[in-house]
């Protein structure tokens, strides 16, 4: 038997930051394109856009720069905020995971006969 669980960050009664946005930016970051991170992802791009929007609109940051097509085509790239959050985030993260396990192990393993 192991311990499972889901974290997210909550605004006003809405997911603002979790583990599938961490991803996706984390896709954007490598590819260079929310498009491409969608795809990856599978997911439209339009849901890709939204959870960024939704994101930025809770935590009140921008996530993205964003350059529109022209000769080389658009693209996207993390702001600083954004490499910011993915990184608290994942401490966050695996502390909790790390508390869990700990006392799952406790309360779990520690009284199995």
């Amino acid at each position: 038997m192991q311990i499972k669980f889901k974290l997210w960050l909550e605004e006003n009664g809405g997911v603002a930051f979790a583990e599938g946005r961490r991803m996706l930016l984390e896709a954007v970051d490598r590819l260079g394109s929310l498009n491409a991170a969608a795809k990856e992802l599978g997911m439209s791009y339009r849901a890709a856009w939204g959870k960024i929007k939704a994101t930025e609109k809770a935590l009140g940051i921008r996530l993205l720069d964003v350059t529109t097509g022209g000769k080389g085509g658009g693209g996207a790239t993390l702001t600083a905020e954004a490499r910011e959050l993915i990184l608290k985030y994942k401490k966050f993260s695996d502390r909790m995971t790390s508390l869990m396990e700990k006392e799952f192990r406790h309360i779990f393993v520690s009284t199995k006969q």
